[in-house]
């Protein structure tokens, strides 16, 4: 054999033990371990994972707080219409001895009027009436209550409160013979709120026919020229909101019409209707 030849052929067998050597260093190297590129996926693979994890769980929390948020409008929002049941069931009438005589002073007992005045915008109708007094040991006491929905300037949105003010019989003998309206019911900021978002309060009433009694202001006053009967059966609806909902509505308007005009893009999506009907004593 040429001497070249077995130069070359050695060089080619040098060359094949070399790299098979490199081949094996490389893998004891390894150690049955990642390259730095296989890492580097890997990693890269884990923290998109792990993003999407972390969007679907705040999805659901978002989702789980906005359903909470709802159920907790909707129980204010039963829980007010629980109230104005609770005491209109307690509705105080005048009492009388004889047919021209009143045995308790004469009064607005039953009103659906706006004493509250400073709505903005109109459509809110009220309710006031004086039931009796079930927290106090004398049988005489009575309360004047009220409904009504009121604008907050500050959080540009409509809350639904309660007036509420208690008489004892010596405050009633000293109206005298007649306790007026403005004695009675005189609603004021400190007024409590029974639900938050709530507008569009509406009383509709009905006699003992069923039939629907269409007047606003209805007063129930045995002093007026011509005394209105009780209505047998009142029912009350409102609109409201959940809190998420509503500060979607204040980020965008301070405008009470657009929650009483029920804006399409801003209010009615969100908006439900809360409705009871009450059977008076």
């Amino acid at each position: 054999m040429n001497p070249d030849n077995r130069s070359l052929i050695a060089d080619h067998r040098s060359r094949d033990r070399r790299s098979r050597a490199a081949s094996r260093r490389a893998v004891a190297l390894r150690g049955g371990g990642f390259t730095l590129v296989e890492l580097l996926i890997a990693t890269g693979i884990t923290v998109a994972i792990v993003l999407m994890l972390g969007l679907m769980l705040s999805s659901l929390m978002s989702t789980a707080s906005h359903a909470t948020q709802r159920v907790d409008a909707f129980r204010d929002a039963r829980a007010a219409l629980q109230v104005m049941q609770r005491d209109l069931r307690n509705l105080v009438r005048t009492q009388w001895t004889t047919p021209t005589q009143p045995q308790t002073l004469p009064t607005a007992y039953f009103a659906l009027d706006n004493i509250y005045t400073a709505d903005p915008v109109a459509g809110n109708q009220q309710l006031y009436a004086l039931v009796s007094a079930k927290t106090t040991a004398s049988s005489g006491d009575v309360c004047a209550v009220g409904y009504y929905c009121r604008w907050d300037d500050q959080l540009h949105a409509y809350t639904l409160r309660r007036f509420f003010r208690q008489f004892s019989l010596a405050d009633m003998q000293a109206w005298g013979s007649y306790a007026a309206d403005s004695v009675l019911y005189v609603p004021g900021a400190s007024d409590a709120v029974l639900a938050a978002y709530v507008w569009n309060l509406k009383i509709t009433m009905y006699d003992s026919g069923g039939a629907v009694i269409n007047t606003y202001p209805y007063i129930c006053d045995p002093d007026a020229t011509t005394p209105k009967t009780l209505p047998a059966a009142i029912e009350i609806s409102f609109n409201a909101m959940s809190p998420q909902a509503a500060r979607t509505v204040m980020s965008v308007t301070s405008d009470p019409s657009v929650w009483m005009n029920m804006d399409a893009n801003l209010v009615k999506p969100h908006a439900y209707q809360f409705r009871s009907r009450i059977n008076l004593p």
